[in-house]
């Protein structure tokens, strides 16, 4: 599923009709709060909560139009995101769950049943744009063609049978736009029961892993930062936990200082805290992630050196430089101290291709710190005695998360293509 910009509802505080927020009854009744962030909710109030009928508005953009009840999104609504998307149906707990239509900016429509905002159960999809006419009605999972299906190409070829994780798998039949038809066991998306050549259209949203890069928690309801250009332009980002691809959502992002919260269903066993001070010049730092993404190893690793300058190229003072080893697939890790508090984010490395060694940046915690709360999201109070190695190694462990960006293949050698994008593809696609 294309990348989806999905709302946090911010805690209000108790409010009433003598609270400077707010205008109205806050309490039981209707009224409008607006959030110091520049978030705001206007309707209906039960038990100082948002209950009943309401529109909140965020401050991107984004809106969620339709029924509260404790506090989060529940029962029938509408959400319209700043960057075109659109959904109406069910809504549980702020989630997408139940019978819904939804509407991507390019056209792209989805109607069917959802569940913990993943496509799941019986549905239909409807391409438009350049794919025009290509329509899926089957099964779904977690947002893949998965089970049994039939998808129909723009040029009447048809293929009638089951499917996994968004390619043919299983037994089913393929028929091409003259009306020859083929029967047996598919694998992957390619005809295994014979010597047949199966000249098969593509599927036009089959997604492929195209690069990687790090991320770290920061809550305990699966809130990760990472870099803007790990996301950017990716049709899907799933977050590698535990054994698991897990999808997660793109809350807010921040071209500027290339910076991105997402959200996933994850309860992680430890978080980061960050630090409420920027690091100081010389001060020893830690960089945790998967440099070269999986192709050296899947486990995690480290490197570590101190801070050289206290601004960024071109004299950027929202980041800082280090001598500590960054590789592709590091931006968006932790850059952390020996109390365990993030202390910057990892961007990618500058001037590796003239071979230039020790030359690298990192994003300053109180520049993370900003975009965090002007987005809803809060940190828990960072630690002020240092870790012992050990603690520090198991922190890195359970709080680092290694992130996929998922692309069609033709928006990969689209993207390969531009100069001036900054995604780090996979060698196989270059």
């Amino acid at each position: 599923m294309k990348k989806i910009i999905f709302h946090t509802v911010i805690f209000l505080v108790w409010c009433n009709t003598t609270f400077a927020n707010c205008v109205g009854n806050c309490s039981d009744g209707f009224g409008t709060y607006t959030d110091p962030n520049g978030d705001k909710y206007e309707g209906m109030w039960k038990n100082d909560d948002l209950n009943g009928l309401g529109t909140y508005t965020w401050a991107n953009g984004s809106k969620y139009i339709g029924n509260h009840l404790n506090g989060k999104g529940n029962g029938q609504g509408t959400f319209i995101w700043f960057n075109g998307d659109k959904y109406n149906g069910d809504v549980k707990d702020d989630l997408l769950n139940g019978q819904g239509t939804y509407t991507w900016a390019n056209g792209d429509k989805y109607i069917g049943t959802f569940k913990n905002d993943k496509r799941t159960g019986q549905g239909t999809f409807i391409w438009a744009g350049e794919f025009a006419g290509d329509v899926y009605v089957g099964e779904f999972k977690d947002g893949d063609m998965h089970g049994q299906g039939t998808y129909t190409w723009a040029d009447g070829a048809k293929y009638i049978g089951m499917w996994k994780n968004h390619n043919q798998h299983g037994q089913g039949t393929f028929t091409d736009e003259n009306g020859n038809s083929t029967n047996g066991i598919w694998e992957e998306g390619k005809f295994v029961s014979g010597d047949a050549e199966i000249d098969m259209p593509d599927i036009k949203n089959k997604l492929l892993a195209a690069s990687s890069g790090s991320g770290f928690f920061v809550s305990q309801t699966g809130h990760i930062i990472t870099n803007f250009h790990v996301i950017d332009s990716c049709d899907s980002v799933k977050v590698s936990f535990k054994g698991d691809n897990i999808n997660a959502k793109v809350l807010a992002i921040d071209k500027m200082n290339d910076l991105a919260i997402l959200k996933t269903a994850i309860n992680p066993d430890q978080i980061f805290s960050v630090s409420k001070e920027d690091a100081d010049l010389l001060e020893n730092i830690i960089i945790a992630g998967f440099p070269l993404g999986k192709s050296v190893s899947s486990s995690i690793k480290t490197s570590k050196g101190s801070i050289t300058s206290l601004s960024g190229f071109g004299d950027n003072f929202s980041e800082f430089q280090t001598d500590a080893a960054l590789n592709q697939g590091n931006s968006g890790g932790p850059i952390l101290n020996q109390k365990g508090n993030i202390v910057g984010v990892a961007v990618a490395v500058f001037g590796k291709e003239e071979g230039i060694e020790s030359f690298n940046f990192g994003i300053k915690s109180s520049t993370l710190r900003t975009f965090a709360k002007s987005n809803g999201l809060n940190f828990q109070s960072p630690n002020l005695k240092d870790l012992s190695n050990k603690d520090l190694g198991k922190l890195i462990i359970n709080a680092t998360v290694y992130l996929e960006c998922y692309m069609t293949e033709a928006k990969i050698q689209t993207l390969i293509a531009d100069e001036n994008s900054k995604k780090a593809f996979f060698s196989k696609y270059k």
